[in-house]
């Protein structure tokens, strides 16, 4: 096995996963410290405001970017200490397998969207338009592409709502930055749009969301 510390830094963001397929929940950690022996330790993941517990002996898949890939791995609990920043130690145990290769992995998938132009609109001056529906092509933290009847120009500023199992369907926003009629299509509109806005809450879930389809894609044999 390759040193950790040729792929992996201290202060890496990493998702854990419990492979007990009875808890599907992902969380966010930290890197603390490479170790030898293939150990590494990361602070107790936090989940709305509270610390997620794992016991030893527990195995876990670890998911870390860095700036042309994405690592998956497996590691074992072997201790958890207790001090002013409580930390887990891990053992790894398998190879670090590299499932991305480039900033953003873009998921191919097909599915209902919803958008709305919000070209300099302000909720409190006049109401806002009705949203339209489009069909998501694919997405990735970074933005998405979709299709629509609807003609727009490059530059507009679009609210846009996509179904991924949460209440209510996860909001973002952004700007067209492609665009492309297709007359082989029934006439439709593709659309490439780069997010502007998008805060950490729904960026963890948009991430949550990404690796969770790719993971049902590998098992397929379809990636």
């Amino acid at each position: 096995m390759q040193p950790l510390s040729k792929i992996f830094s201290i202060g890496d963001k990493v998702n854990v996963k419990a492979m007990d397929k009875s808890n599907k929940h992902i969380y966010v950690s930290q890197i603390t410290d490479i170790c030898e022996d293939e150990i590494i330790e990361i602070s107790f993941p936090i989940h709305k405001n509270k610390t997620i517990y794992f016991i030893n002996g527990e195995k876990l898949i670890l998911v870390i970017g860095k700036q042309d890939a994405v690592f998956e791995f497996q590691a074992v609990v072997v201790e958890k200490k207790y001090e002013n920043i409580p930390i887990m130690r891990l053992k790894v145990v398998s190879e670090p397998i590299r499932i991305q290769r480039r900033n953003f992995y873009r998921l191919k998938i097909v599915k209902p969207v919803e958008y709305r132009i919000i070209n300099n609109l302000k909720d409190s001056e006049e109401e806002m338009p009705k949203y339209n529906e489009g069909i998501l092509l694919d997405i990735s933290e970074g933005g998405l592409m979709f299709c629509t009847k609807k003609e727009m120009e490059e530059s507009d500023l679009l609210e846009l709502i996509i179904d991924i199992g949460i209440n209510k369907g996860l909001k973002l926003k952004g700007i067209i930055v492609r665009k492309q009629y297709n007359a082989d299509k029934s006439g439709l509109y593709e659309y490439g749009v780069r997010f502007s806005e998008i805060n950490k809450k729904a960026r963890n879930l948009l991430m949550k969301y990404i690796y969770e389809e790719q993971r049902k894609l590998l098992k397929k044999g379809m990636l």
